[in-house]
């Protein structure tokens, strides 16, 4: 990993950090297909979200035209685990931080790109509710799961720890680079 993207990484103070190889990496349709349980509410109703967001082949594309990757997770504890309010917290707390290292790998000359967790955040409303086109699409970011990434295998396959115990919630995200 060259220096400049070290000292991004290093200033978002992630838990923990591995280096990814994109061909580690699996796009499955039963990833893509539990977004489609809408579990999380956001299904349908946010650009960066299945099925506005792209297809899987895409997907496949974007990682393929990578040689390296960087899994990097955030660990937050709490004390009652149906604090949902405190949840809702924590997502918007780690979606601030990608969309931070989002924008700095952007202004820097590295060819990379940013999956981040959860749906995207960056308007308070998706334009998709209104049929206005996406406000910032230089700066949305999908989910890995939006975009078919079995995060559970790549962490099996990667040793990034993806159940940190009780009263824990462990946050992924993911870089792409080219060097």
């Amino acid at each position: 990993m060259n220096e400049a993207l070290r000292a991004m990484v290093e200033a978002c103070d992630f838990e923990e950090t591995v280096a990814v190889d994109p061909r580690q990496i699996h796009i499955t349709q039963d990833v893509r297909d539990a977004c489609a349980k809408n579990d999380c509410g956001h299904y349908g109703q946010n650009y960066m979200c299945p099925p506005a967001v792209g297809d899987l082949d895409h997907y496949r594309e974007v990682v393929n035209s990578y040689t390296n990757g960087l899994l990097f997770s955030q660990v937050y504890r709490f004390k009652n685990r149906q604090d949902y309010r405190r949840m809702n917290e924590i997502m918007a707390g780690f979606e601030k931080t990608v969309e931070k290292l989002h924008r700095a790998i952007r202004k820097s000359d590295m060819e990379g790109t940013v999956f981040s967790a959860g749906c995207c955040t960056i308007c308070k409303e998706c334009g998709i509710l209104t049929d206005d086109p996406c406000r910032f699409p230089d700066e949305a970011m999908p989910s890995l799961e939006a975009s078919g990434i079995d995060v559970v295998q790549l962490t099996k396959d990667t040793g990034l720890v993806y159940n940190n115990g009780p009263k824990t919630m462990t946050i992924i995200g993911l870089i792409l680079y080219n060097e």
